[in-house]
């Protein structure tokens, strides 16, 4: 997680910075967004909350992930809603089935994804405002490149997009790898939402990774424009 997390410390100087080259070239604006933030790490558990980005630190992996609902300047992304998490294991391979992925809104049962993208290498923008995994050409989330990935592709499970159905057959993490699933309801940050991360495994036994609350909160950044 070096590579990363470091990043994540660093954000409110990298926005300082950027902001001050926003009065140099113009070319950077200030905004303030609506988002999905957790507001405190489980009890019993550690870990630290970067803006909208979950850090959890556990004995077998660190876990970061992020839920990608926003709104801002009257706008707001449509579904579907996605979420993008990285696992990196700390005592060897894990073993994990997409399946068991879950998420809960205040406006329906329980979720399982549509598709998921992954395992893949992660990525952080400020201009997309999120994290990412994989192909880097997103605008918030999901690209608008036919080169990346497309809101069809994710509907649709487009394999020649490497993007799934979750699935019974188990992926192995054998290092640093990110995933981004996508669930049918509204990516709005005035819902509530229960992310349930289960079947992790190592060696067959579960690895115990708390629900997370993510509620509506307020995030400051800088945007990027051509």
């Amino acid at each position: 997680m070096n590579a990363l997390r470091p990043n994540l410390r660093k954000r409110s100087l990298i926005t300082i910075a950027i902001g001050s080259l926003a009065l140099i070239g113009g070319c950077f604006v200030p905004l303030k967004y609506d988002v999905s933030v957790l507001q405190e790490i489980p009890p019993g558990f550690e870990g630290e909350i970067h803006n909208d980005i979950v850090e959890l630190n556990l004995p077998d992996l660190t876990l970061l992930t992020q839920v990608q609902s926003f709104h801002w300047s009257g706008s707001y992304l449509l579904e579907p809603l996605g979420v993008w998490m990285e696992f990196e294991p700390l005592n060897g391979p894990l073993s994990f089935d997409t399946r068991a992925v879950m998420l809960k809104s205040d406006t329906a049962e329980p979720l399982q994804a549509l598709s998921y993208l992954g395992p893949a290498t992660a990525w952080w923008s400020p201009r997309a405002f999120a994290a990412g995994c994989g192909p880097r050409e997103y605008h918030t989330g999901i690209a608008i490149s036919n080169s990346a990935v497309s809101r069809r592709a994710v509907m649709n499970a487009d394999s020649s997009s490497g993007i799934y159905r979750p699935s019974s057959t188990p992926i192995s993490i054998d290092g640093k790898d990110c995933f981004m699933f996508w669930f049918e309801t509204e990516p709005l940050p005035n819902h509530v939402f229960v992310l349930s991360i289960g079947g992790i495994k190592r060696d067959g036994k579960d690895i115990l990774i708390p629900d997370l609350r993510f509620e509506k909160g307020t995030v400051s950044t800088v945007r990027g424009f051509p």
